[in-house]
């Protein structure tokens, strides 16, 4: 039998809470920084999100029970909840296995919404609200959504200002100037420490070469920026002012119960270790309008990988002098129902093989049981499109038929 070695386990977050509301609205608040992909909250106390008052949702089983669900975040672009859909996000949860992914919908993708033929995705809640926005996700992806969550854009501006700001490494400069929507974005480049205003610019802009698609990666970074602060011990003292906030920013069906468990899940993980993607697509005029084309088979696998978790993907790297070592070892994990990202050598040489898990253990674990040793390490890593790296070494070559 070999022994795997599985390192030290990391200390788990202090469990210890203060049952106040104002406490309630900080959980929610972290939770749904993450899912909204711009800024999130917790809905008020007159929202829907389920009977009984906070305190009976409280000890209800989060999600029903359920093993994993889908939470569709949408964040339109006025103050009043209506209009367009600035950003369309489905995160999959699982709470048994306290995996999260995030696949991001362009908004200029091409979709078919019921009853109204084929628009651009953010066309969807203009015509038809959060229940047709619903409608048109499950139809694209072919898959349930449990929950929702809205968000008005101009929020941001509140929200990030509620927790004193954000610290971002802005990649480029970016100007932009739209009178018609009160919109001036002015930013240079570099690591800087931005305010609620600065914020909305960064998340919205989009007039560069890479358009949509460089627009959601932004947000992707800057969620995990907002999300370490809103976590941040030292914005205790900000809640009264995060929970105004949230209250006029965030609409939301998920109970206090569910809330509770995603923070819990969120904190555990790690923003770093949440896998996300944005369905891929290329960029075509369509009736005279700017579109992204979606390949459905790209969809389809997007929501297999990403959504549903299904499989283990794997890079393969050979650290040793044996040629042909990390192709062998590739097709028994191919056998094993991984899904195989890459094939190459490291740099240097290792004498031990090393399983580096990018989401938090739990698939480096299954490859180390599939290969009958292993030493895991742990790093966060959610755009790495593998779930786990492998390094193989001299331990190794035994392995060889």
């Amino acid at each position: 039998m070999s022994i795997v070695d599985l390192g030290e386990r990391r200390p788990r977050p202090s469990r210890r809470l203060t049952f106040r509301w104002w406490w309630l609205i900080w959980v929610a608040a972290g939770v749904c920084t993450f899912l909204c992909g711009a800024a999130l909250g917790v809905v008020s106390s007159g929202g829907n999100g389920g009977g009984g008052g906070w305190l009976g949702q409280l000890f209800n089983p989060p999600f029903g029970g359920r093993d994993r669900v889908t939470i569709l975040a949408v964040g339109v672009d006025n103050s009043q909840g209506k209009g367009l859909a600035d950003t369309v996000i489905v995160v999959s949860v699982s709470p048994r296995t306290g995996e999260i992914s995030a696949l991001s919908i362009p908004r200029d993708a091409r979709v078919e919404i019921p009853g109204h033929g084929p628009h651009r995705m953010n066309v969807s809640h203009a015509l038809g609200g959060m229940p047709l926005t619903i409608e048109t996700v499950e139809l694209l992806l072919g898959t349930p959504i449990d929950y929702s969550i809205l968000i008005n854009v101009p929020g941001i501006v509140k929200l990030v200002d509620a927790i004193g700001g954000v610290d971002v490494d802005v990649e480029k400069r970016m100007y932009y100037r739209d009178r018609s929507q009160h919109l001036e974005i002015d930013l240079q480049p570099g690591p800087q420490h931005l305010n609620g205003t600065q914020a909305m610019g960064y998340v919205r802009f989009r007039h560069d070469a890479t358009g949509d698609i460089g627009r959601m990666e932004r947000q992707r970074q800057f969620l995990r920026a907002v999300m370490r602060e809103v976590l941040s011990p030292r914005n205790v003292s900000r809640l009264p002012k995060l929970a105004q906030a949230f209250v006029q920013t965030v609409r939301t069906d998920l109970s206090v119960s569910d809330l509770l468990a995603l923070k819990k899940l969120v904190e555990q993980a790690g923003p770093d270790a949440i896998r996300s993607a944005t369905l891929p697509g290329m960029l075509a005029m369509v009736d005279g309008q700017s579109m992204i084309e979606l390949d459905l088979g790209q969809v389809k696998e997007a929501v297999e990988r990403v959504l549903l978790g299904r499989g283990v993907s794997v890079q393969v790297l050979n650290g040793t002098d044996v040629t042909g070592l990390a192709g062998y070892v590739a097709g028994r994990l191919e056998e094993a129902g991984c899904d195989i990202i890459e094939v190459g050598n490291t740099q240097g040489k290792a004498e031990t093989t090393l399983i580096v898990d990018h989401r938090g253990r739990r698939r480096a674990e299954r490859i180390a049981a599939w290969l009958g040793r292993g030493v895991i390490s742990v790093a966060p890593d959610g755009d790495n499109p593998a779930d786990v790296t492998l390094i193989l070494g001299r331990d190794m070559v035994g392995q060889l038929p």
